[in-house]
């Protein structure tokens, strides 16, 4: 009798486990990767579209290479501003098929990348946001705005806000501006321009400066001894022709 039950209880045990086991395999992870769409538009130029399996939130990716420029007081003679071909011509994205909870595009490692992301939550509200790194970022998946998953969960978790020093380059010259952006923590090295806020300094929304950008089309973006140059005349006219770009008001 005592040999029968100890032989059941094995076998119960064998049976939960296994159970157990397929449950949690098709348990969605907390920050699942969409099958986002990929499209190389042009030389330097990168899209990814889909839709969150969290969050349901629609949303559009654009990705525009930059040129990495030498730290602030090099070489006078290597410190010049790049012109329109030089910036068109960067190394693009490397766009490849990648298996659902990859990486979404994989960029040179020391290609810096400005990105548009234009989303739409499934109320219908619309929304643009503006980041950026300075290279070696190599995962550009979309992750959604932070929620919490228990309720032990009360506060999302708190960013580090560099000011990053915007200039606008072209026919005229125009002040720099120091503006906050966040050093998000996925991925590591990439910076979201911070939007007026309570937690924010600044008092303008990216969207102010996206005009600067139709006159003065050469971002340049410094932080530390990192700087890097965007010509974003090609990013601007795509963010004009994505309907889930109107956030943008361009």
């Amino acid at each position: 009798m005592k040999k029968q039950c100890y032989k059941d209880l094995r076998f119960l045990t064998k049976v939960t486990c296994n159970f157990l086991t397929i449950v949690v395999a098709f348990l969605p992870p907390r920050y699942a990767a969409a099958q986002g769409q990929q499209t190389a538009l042009s030389a330097g130029l990168n899209r990814l579209s889909g839709i969150d399996q969290i969050s349901h939130i629609e949303y559009v990716r654009l990705f525009l290479d930059g040129v990495l420029l030498p730290p602030p007081g090099g070489s006078s003679a290597t410190l010049t501003v790049r012109s329109d071909s030089e910036l068109s011509s960067a190394a693009p994205l490397a766009v490849s098929s990648s298996p659902p909870g990859s990486a979404a595009l994989s960029p040179s490692t020391i290609v810096p990348t400005l990105v548009a992301q234009c989303t739409r939550k499934p109320s219908g509200k619309l929304a643009f946001e503006l980041l950026a790194n300075f290279g070696s970022v190599s995962d550009l998946t979309y992750y959604p705005p932070w929620a919490p998953v228990n309720s032990s969960d009360l506060f999302p978790p708190r960013l580090e806000k560099p000011a990053i020093t915007m200039e606008f380059l072209g026919y005229t010259h125009v002040k720099p501006v120091k503006r906050q952006w966040e050093a998000l923590l996925q991925p590591v090295g990439q910076y979201r321009y911070n939007p007026p806020s309570a937690g924010s300094s600044n008092m303008e929304d990216s969207t102010y400066y996206l005009r600067f950008l139709v006159s003065l089309p050469t971002l340049r973006l410094t932080l530390g001894d990192k700087a890097a140059e965007f010509n974003t005349t090609a990013l601007l006219d795509q963010i004009r022709k994505e309907p889930l770009c109107k956030a943008s008001l361009l």
